[in-house]
C-alpha cells in the first residue's frame, strides 16, 4: 500500500499514482506501507517521519522539469512527476536520487539513452519548451541591435524551495548584479523577474527599489527558451533557466547549488563536494529529464515518453488549446450546447460575455482576464468593433463560429441543440467578401483517394436517408402535371448573414422576379424558408406576391421531396443549393455561397479567388468532412462524421415516431415564448 497524509497531493497526482489517505487513526493503528509526500512541504516531512517511525520507506514527489501549459496549478495539470526515495533534487544539503544517478550511472554504455536525450533537447530548442509553457515567444526586435553582449540575471520567487534548500544564501541578488556588471563591463545587463511574481502569484526574491539603474528590467512574461536564444551568458542562484541556457550552449554562472551545477558544465561560486563526476550537458539532461522523471498526459490520462510529452505540449500550444476562451454573440440558450464542441481546446477557463444592459462587452471581458493568453470566438459575423480593435492591438486571435451544414432534427430558431458547428480562424464560410477556412480548404487541399471514397459514402448515406440541415418536414409526394421544365426557387431569411455577406442584398421577391424573367416558359415551385414559415425570422411573402411569379407554393414538405420532382434549383445563397448538387441537380446561384465558383453550379456572380475546378466529392470532402465539428446526438461527445450520421439517423427516426399532434402543440407555445425570450437574450 502507498499512503499520503495530504488529500490535496492525492488529488493532484491521481493521474500518476493511486495513493490512499493516511489518517490519524491509521497512524495510531500502526498501518505500514510506503509514505508519499510533496517536496519539503509538511506532507513530505511527514512522509520521512512516518517511514522512519514504521521502519518503512518514503517517496518525495515534485513537479517535473517540463510541467504544464501554464502557471496556475489548479488550471494547468502537470505532465511530469518526480519520485525520489532518497531526497529531492533541489535540496543540495542532502543527496538525492538524481545526484546518485549522476554520480554512478554508466552513460557511455547507454548510447540509446543519450540518443534519446539529444533528440529531446533538439525538440525543446525547436519548439521553445520550458517548465511552464504559456508565455509568448520573444519578439525578434526586442533587444537593441547594438553589437553588445547580453547578460541575463535571473530573479526567482521569494522563499522558493530551491533557494531555501539550494545553498543560495551566500550571495544576495544585489551581490550577483554587482558581480555580473564587474565581469561584463561592456555588456548590456538584463534582469528577468519570475513569471509567478509578475502575475502576483508569489513575491520576487529581489526588491524593485534595490535594482541599480544600469539593469534593464525584463518585466514581460516571455517564453524562457526563446529569450535565452538571444542571451550570451546567464547568472542565477538555482533557476531551471540556467540549465535551459546550457541546453542552448550558453555560459551559466551559479550562486547556489542547483541540480545541474558542480558537474563541470557551470561556473560554480558555491561548491558541493559530493558531486565528484564530470558530466556533459546531455548526460545531466538524460538523468534529470528521462531517468528521474515520469510523464503522463493529464488530459487524456495516458502515459507518455519525454518526446511524446514535448510533442503533445507543442501540439496544444500551436493549436491554441490551452488558452482562455471568450465567447461573444452567443445567445444565452446556446451556452450549455456549445462547450462540447470545444472539448479538444482544453480551455483553462471559458467566458460567455452577454451583458444584460448596455454594450460593455470589452470592459467585462478585460475584467475577467481577456489578454494575449486568450482566444476570442464570435458568433457568425455579429459586429463587436471594440473587441476586434482590442484583439488586433494585443495580437489576440479571433475565430468565427456558425452552425454546421447538417445541424439538427428541429429548427435552430426553436432553440434546439446543434450537432455540428464550424469554427473558422480566417473568416466564415458565408462571407464571400474574404477568404474563409472552408474556401482555403477547397482551394488548397490535395484530396486523396481515401477521403474521396469517404465522401462518396457520405453522399450516398445522406441521399438514402433524406438528411438535410434541418429535418422537420415530412417526405410527401408532390403531384405536378406538366411537361414544362420544373424550377425550384428556394426562399431564404431576408436578413440572413449569407444574404448580407454573400449577395448584393437580393430579396426573395427579387429572386422570384429574376427567375421568371429568365425562364418565362418554365414551371416554378417556390418553397419559403422554414424559419420564415413559423414566424421566427423575417422574409415572408404573401401568396399573391409569390403566385405572381411562381406556379406552386410548397410549404410543409421536405427539401428532398422537392428535389425529386424538379429539374433545376435556383437560389441566392441557400444551403439547399449544396444539397441539390449532392443529388445531381443543376444549380443556379444568384449570390456567392460557399459551393459556388468551383465549376459545379451556374453562377450569376463571380469570385476571383476561386479559380480551382472541383468535383462534387471534393466539395463534400471539404465542406462536410474537413471543415465542421460534430458531436454525437447520443452522448454529446465529439466524433467523426460517420459516427455522427449514424447516431443522427437514429435521432431522426426517434423524432418522427413521436406523437406529432402533441409535438406541434408544444412547439407552437414554445415559439411564442421564444419570441419574448429572444428579445432579451441576445
Amino acid at each position: 500500500m502507498i499512503f499520503s497524509t495530504s488529500k490535496e497531493l492525492i488529488k493532484n497526482v491521481k493521474h500518476f499514482l493511486d495513493i490512499e489517505h493516511y489518517s490519524f487513526t491509521d497512524n495510531f493503528l500502526g498501518r505500514k506501507g510506503a509514505f508519499y509526500g510533496w517536496g519539503r512541504k509538511s506532507s513530505g516531512l511527514k512522509a520521512v517521519y512516518l517511514a522512519k517511525k514504521h521502519k518503512s520507506h518514503f517517496v518525495i514527489l515534485e513537479d517535473g522539469f517540463i510541467k504544464s501549459l501554464g502557471l496556475e496549478s489548479k488550471l494547468f495539470p502537470s505532465f511530469g512527476l518526480i519520485e525520489d526515495s532518497v531526497g529531492i533534487y533541489y535540496d543540495a544539503a542532502k543527496e538525492s536520487a538524481l545526484e546518485q544517478i549522476l554520480n554512478s550511472y554508466d552513460f557511455k554504455n547507454d548510447k540509446k539513452l543519450l540518443t534519446e536525450a539529444k533528440e529531446a533537447i533538439s525538440l525543446i530548442i525547436k519548439h521553445n519548451i520550458s517548465k511552464y509553457n504559456h508565455a509568448l515567444n520573444l519578439e525578434e526586435d526586442y533587444f537593441p541591435n547594438n553589437g553588445k553582449k547580453r547578460i541575463l540575471i535571473i530573479a526567482q520567487t521569494k522563499n522558493d524551495a530551491s533557494l531555501t534548500y539550494g545553498m543560495a544564501d551566500k550571495f544576495s541578488m544585489q551581490d550577483i548584479i554587482k558581480i555580473a556588471k564587474k565581469e561584463n563591463e561592456d555588456a548590456d545587463i538584463y534582469l528577468k523577474i519570475h513569471p509567478q511574481a509578475l502575475k502576483g502569484i508569489k513575491a520576487s526574491d529581489i526588491n524593485m527599489k534595490d535594482i541599480p539603474p544600469f539593469c534593464n528590467l525584463i518585466m514581460e512574461d516571455i517564453n524562457p527558451v526563446s529569450l535565452l536564444k538571444k542571451i550570451d551568458k546567464v547568472y542565477t542562484k538555482t533557476s531551471q533557466m540556467g540549465f535551459e541556457a546550457l541546453l542552448l550552449g550558453k555560459k551559466c554562472v551559479c550562486f547556489g547549488v542547483p541540480f545541474y551545477s558542480n558537474w563541470g558544465v557551470t561556473d560554480d561560486r558555491v561548491k558541493c563536494e559530493r558531486r565528484k563526476q564530470k558530466r556533459s550537458v546531455e548526460e545531466i539532461f538524460a538523468a534529470a529529464y528521462i531517468l528521474y522523471t515520469r510523464y503522463h498526459d493529464p488530459y487524456k490520462n495516458t502515459p507518455l515518453t519525454l518526446a511524446q510529452t514535448i510533442q503533445t505540449i507543442t501540439y496544444i500550444k500551436d493549436n491554441n488549446l490551452h488558452k482562455k476562451g471568450f465567447f461573444f454573440g452567443f445567445s444565452r440558450w446556446k451556452h450549455r450546447f456549445i462547450e462540447p464542441f470545444f472539448e479538444h481546446e482544453q480551455f483553462a477557463e471559458t467566458f460567455f460575455i452577454n451583458p444584460v444592459f448596455g454594450k460593455n462587452h470589452l470592459r467585462i471581458a478585460v475584467k475577467k482576464g481577456l489578454d494575449q493568453n486568450s482566444l476570442i470566438y464570435i458568433w457568425g459575423k455579429k459586429p463587436f468593433k471594440s473587441i476586434e480593435e482590442y484583439a488586433k492591438k494585443h495580437s489576440i486571435p479571433i475565430l468565427h463560429v456558425e452552425d454546421g451544414f447538417i445541424r439538427s432534427v428541429e429548427l435552430g430558431s426553436d432553440l434546439t441543440r446543434a450537432y455540428s458547428l464550424v469554427v473558422d480562424k480566417y473568416g466564415i464560410y458565408f462571407d464571400a467578401t474574404q477568404e474563409s477556412g472552408l474556401e482555403k480548404i477547397l482551394s488548397e487541399t490535395n484530396f486523396d483517394s481515401k477521403i474521396i471514397q469517404k465522401a462518396k459514402e457520405i453522399r450516398a448515406f445522406l441521399i438514402d436517408n433524406r438528411i438535410s440541415k434541418y429535418n422537420i418536414h415530412e417526405h410527401k409526394d408532390i403531384d405536378i402535371k406538366t411537361d414544362k421544365k420544373i424550377l425550384f426557387v428556394v426562399g431564404q431569411v431576408d436578413d440572413d448573414a449569407s444574404i448580407i455577406y454573400g449577395s448584393q442584398h437580393m430579396s426573395n421577391l427579387s429572386l422570384l422576379k429574376t427567375v421568371r424573367e429568365k425562364n418565362p416558359q418554365s414551371y416554378i415551385i417556390y418553397k419559403p424558408h422554414p424559419d420564415v414559415l413559423v414566424k421566427n425570422r423575417i422574409g415572408n411573402l404573401s401568396e399573391k406576391e409569390i403566385l405572381s411569379y411562381a406556379d406552386k407554393i410548397i410549404k410543409n414538405t421536405s427539401l428532398d421531396t422537392v428535389f425529386k420532382v424538379c429539374d433545376e434549383v435556383h437560389t441566392i445563397t441557400s444551403l439547399a443549393g449544396f444539397e441539390a448538387l449532392l443529388r445531381g441537380k443543376k444549380v443556379v446561384t444568384y449570390g456567392m455561397p460557399f459551393y459556388a465558383g468551383w465549376g459545379l453550379s451556374e453562377d450569376m456572380l463571380t469570385n476571383n479567388r476561386r479559380k480551382r475546378k472541383l468535383t462534387v466529392h471534393e466539395l463534400i470532402a471539404g465542406a462536410l468532412i474537413l471543415y465542421p465539428r460534430y458531436i454525437s446526438p447520443k452522448n454529446h461527445k465529439l466524433c467523426d462524421i460517420k459516427t455522427f450520421l449514424f447516431k443522427f439517423k437514429q435521432e431522426k427516426l426517434k423524432s418522427s415516431s413521436k406523437n406529432q399532434i402533441s409535438k406541434k402543440i408544444l412547439t407552437f407555445f414554445l415559439r411564442k415564448i421564444q419570441l419574448i425570450y429572444r428579445a432579451v437574450a441576445r
